[in-house]
């Protein structure tokens, strides 16, 4: 039976028996607190780099084992830290079709990945190069290795530096294990699709002067093809009766990219063997309606492709790594401690054939009724499928000394290097210079010397460097009335390169189907850190501390912190924290090269010149170039918790925590849709004046021209308002023991701009969007058996928000949110049975009811990346681990 550990005194042995820490011999006799507190090694928590006694500080931290992840039946970190209540809003997943295919990242109240800063043993992580050097890519952690996770749900750039705006995730390895293991675990979907494979290994051992632990890991997990859920499948109906089907209004996974033509006279036309493609080659659906979204409906007509008919929504990774760390003590007062990381991520997405469009469609092609050279959107089906390959090379290195000096003095110095090299190479692409060639020579496209000349190979690498340099002197000096004061002083000193390299053809724009174009930077920082824990009282201890951060590219930037703590009675604490945090602009922002994209907007002008009501305005793709911005200043936060933790009760731990971020100045991209919207409200012209370079144009039609210009500013604004509660309680009876725990976060204020610039507006419940996030856990066990149920739990959200301008003032804007779907709940179960020193027998079911994913009224798919467990669907596993 699994030992039960409750926080009933925030005395420093219930902190370490809940980290897993030997537990503290006290004396059986009563002894006043500061006997114990000398009896007991401090322990440093994340949010601070002074150690202390207690776990529970002036900052919230949840803290989730290595065992909670095994009884909540997560897959991997990346798995079970999107599924935190506290990334609110879910975040990025791999997925077939984007440039990062291969990544996962997690975003602490729907901040922004960029906003939440990973640790990796307390040391900053290295950004993933495929998202700019931004956000780390927690597809590249092995889970075998973790110990634990702690979660600061608090600002903390002045003790961590950037990006520690709206929290920090401190990922801690193992370390000091002793004797070895082995698991695997195996987990097939009813659905088809997203099969997943675990294997690991560990093994250590320990001795009087140091250790040696080493962990390998293996994941897998199967693609999701678009053909394989209902939802995602291609399929188009006449839904309102009026005799036409018109694209993207009446379809799903269909592209107007298969043969369709600029009609001279206006609109767009089918080819003319639309109906030949469709009866011959596999994908063409035929001759529909070009929508509401390409100039209205029955305004024109375009020859369609089916593209979710082989593409893949989600990709397939395969990663393997492997972790070893050591220490070893020179002397009883210096101790060197070294750690080694290496994992290679393998990543494949399938898309259909290359969409690409053909600029002067000749008079005389079998495509061409108008007798004159006309531009066209093509699937140039003759390529073949694209299929993109990624391999993530991670490579992670640290080595330090750690020295002990007087009463209370620890000095720390480490060396910390990182590259990361990343690599996706993306087949059956189309050729401009093979297509113009074919032109020039009269070669048939269809032909196999054709297909040749239009087949293309690209391929990107993006790399980023970093290195790392660390001391800090932590010391104990002066005394009041509650002990002796903590002080921390350190510096550091860090280092990034970052490159991303396209190939040649790509970057020249002759490349149909892809774009990307290569860019480059360098930084260094330097910064000088301070804090000190000042007990006031035996009740009340106040901490504080400062950094300022040196940017060689942008300047430099300090900030404060501080926090209080007050302690009316062992069962009882209070606490409340303000600080100051900013985000240094990434170097992809700062340096990248004009890249292309197909984004996603509504149009709400050109629905409002076709007469259709802004409620029914579908969304729709635009061509888009995306411009950095060298002149990008930092971002600036403000950060206030105030809370408290209540253990008065046997077995019963109860934290509330109040939250308050406003972050000013972000850095935001003009999007596609904030020009639209501008543009709705009448002040596009002032927005683009204001910023110069960005740009929306519309052809005479209402339709929009060319490409739109967007690039990154600061300007916008963000906040986030709520509350988290952690409830922990249990029971041991002579039927077994019982555990239960319950940790919501709810927000009372999600703000953000309704356009760049633009009014600000609360976006709490709007689709994507959730009030709230609780999880729910429940553990029975008794004897060799156990059951773990774990239930997360997602609020209801808006199926549609829709742009409301009604009285004309563009400062008066407001979306409106509309036909709210229900709570989303997935309940996942496991079962074990521990069979001694034959090993431990689990199975379990995630998504045990399979629930379903979220639709909007017109039946489409919406955030996968939030109900993503509804996407996989119900999915059974068995797994088996033994100890040695």
């Amino acid at each position: 039976m699994k030992n039960m550990t409750f926080r009933k005194s925030l005395t420093a042995a219930a902190v370490a028996a809940s980290l897993g820490f030997p537990a503290l011999a006290v004396a059986q006799d009563a002894q006043d607190e500061a006997n114990v507190e000398e009896q007991v090694e401090r322990i440093q928590v994340t949010g601070s780099r002074i150690k202390r006694v207690d776990l529970e500080g002036a900052s919230p931290v949840q803290i989730i084992s290595a065992e909670d992840f095994d009884e909540q039946g997560r897959v991997s970190v990346a798995d079970a830290l999107r599924n935190v209540t506290a990334n609110s809003f879910g975040s990025f997943i791999p997925s077939s079709g984007s440039s990062a295919q291969s990544q996962s990242t997690v975003s602490l109240l729907g901040a922004g990945s960029d906003r939440t800063l990973i640790l990796l043993d307390g040391k900053r992580m290295a950004g993933s190069p495929s998202l700019g050097g931004a956000s780390v890519n927690l597809s590249s952690i092995p889970m075998a290795a973790i110990e634990r996770i702690e979660i600061l749900k608090d600002g903390a750039s002045a003790i961590y530096g950037s990006d520690a705006i709206a929290g920090v995730i401190n990922i801690i390895l193992k370390k000091d294990y002793e004797g070895a293991s082995f698991s695997v675990q195996v987990g097939r979907p009813e659905a088809d699709g997203a099969d997943t494979r675990q294997l690991s290994f560990s093994t250590g051992i320990t001795s009087d002067k140091g250790s040696i632990t080493f962990v390998y890991d293996h994941q897998e997990r199967g693609a999701i093809f678009d053909k394989a859920r209902e939802y995602t499948a291609p399929s188009m109906e006449d839904t309102n009766g009026d005799g036409l089907i018109s694209i993207y209004d009446e379809t799903v996974g269909i592209s107007y990219y298969g043969a369709t033509l600029e009609n001279p006279n206006g609109g767009l036309a089918a080819s003319e063997i639309c109906g030949d493609l469709t009866a011959n080659v596999d994908g063409f659906v035929g001759v529909l309606d070009q929508g509401s979204a390409l100039g209205g409906v029955g305004g024109g007509e375009v020859c369609g492709f089916a593209y979710a008919g082989v593409s893949a929504n989600q990709a397939s990774t395969n990663r393997d790594s492997v972790m070893t760390s050591a220490s070893y003590d020179i002397s009883d007062d210096l101790e060197l401690f070294a750690r080694g990381m290496f994992s290679r991520n393998d990543s494949f997405g399938r898309y259909a054939p290359p969409a690409a469009p053909w600029d002067g469609v000749p008079a005389d092609s079998e495509h061409n009724g108008f007798g004159e050279p006309v531009d066209g959107y093509f699937r140039w089906y003759q390529i073949g499928n694209r299929d993109g390959e990624v391999t993530d090379y991670q490579q992670d290195y640290m080595v330090g000394l750690r020295g002990y000096f007087g009463e209370s003095a620890e000095w720390e110095v480490s060396y910390h290097k990182a590259r990361l090299d990343y690599r996706s190479v993306g087949r059956y692409y189309l050729s401009y210079a093979g297509l113009y060639t074919n032109e020039y020579f009269d070669i048939p496209l269809g032909s196999e010397t054709g297909v040749d000349y239009m087949r293309s190979t690209i391929y990107t690498e993006n790399i980023n460097d970093f290195e790392h340099i660390n001391a800090g002197l932590g010391f104990a000096f002066g005394e009041l009335p509650g002990g002796q004061i903590q002080h921390y002083v350190g510096g550091e000193f860090y280092d990034q390169d970052f490159a991303s390299k396209y190939d040649a053809q790509s970057e020249a724009g002759l490349i149909g189907g892809s774009a990307g174009n290569s860019a480059a930077g360098q930084r260094d920082t330097t910064a000088l850190f301070y804090e000190a824990s000042l007990p006031v009282t035996d009740q009340i201890n106040v901490s504080a501390a400062y950094r300022w951060d040196d940017y060689s590219d942008f300047g430099s930037q300090g900030t404060p912190s501080v926090k209080a703590e007050y302690r009316p009675t062992a069962d009882l604490l209070l606490r409340a924290s303000w600080s100051e945090g900013f985000r240094a602009p990434s170097l992809s922002e700062l340096l990248a090269s004009t890249s292309f994209s197909a984004t996603f907007a509504t149009d709400y002008v050109a629905c409002r010149e076709n007469g259709i009501d802004a409620a029914d305005c579908p969304e729709r793709q635009f061509d888009n170039l995306i411009e950095s911005n060298s002149n990008l200043g930092p971002e600036e936060s403000t950060y206030i918790n105030i809370g408290a933790v209540y253990s008065g009760i046997e077995n019963l731990s109860v934290k509330v925590d109040y939250f308050d971020l406003e972050v000013e100045n972000v850095i935001s991209s003009i999007t596609v849709q904030s020009l639209i919207n501008a543009e709705y409200g009448g002040v596009l012209e002032e927005l683009e004046s204001r910023y110069p370079g960005v740009n929306l144009d519309r052809n005479p039609d209402g339709s929009v021209a060319g490409d739109v210009i967007t690039r990154s500013e600061n300007g916008a604004f963000l906040s986030r308002k709520g509350f988290d509660v952690d409830v922990e309680y249990g029971i041991e009876s002579d039927y077994g023991l019982f555990e239960l725990g319950l940790v919501t976060t709810y927000l009372t204020e999600t703000g953000e701009d309704v356009y760049f610039g633009g009014p600000t507006q609360d976006f709490t419940g709007a689709p994507g969007t959730p009030e709230w996030r609780s999880q729910f856990t429940f553990n029975y066990s008794v004897g060799n058996f156990t059951v773990n149920w774990n239930t997360d739990a997602i609020a209801s959200t808006a199926e549609d928000q829709v742009l409301d301008i009604a009285d004309g003032n563009p400062q008066n804007f407001r979306y409106a949110f509309s036909n709210h779907n229900g709570t989303y709940i997935t309940h996942n179960l496991n079962l074990v049975y521990d069979a001694g020193n034959i090993g431990r027998f689990n199975i379990g079911a995630r998504n045990l009811f399979d629930k379903g994913v979220i639709k909007d009224d017109a039946g489409f798919w919406v955030d996968d990346t939030l109900y993503n467990a509804g996407h996989i669907g119900r999915e059974f596993y068995a797994g088996y681990s033994i100890q040695f």
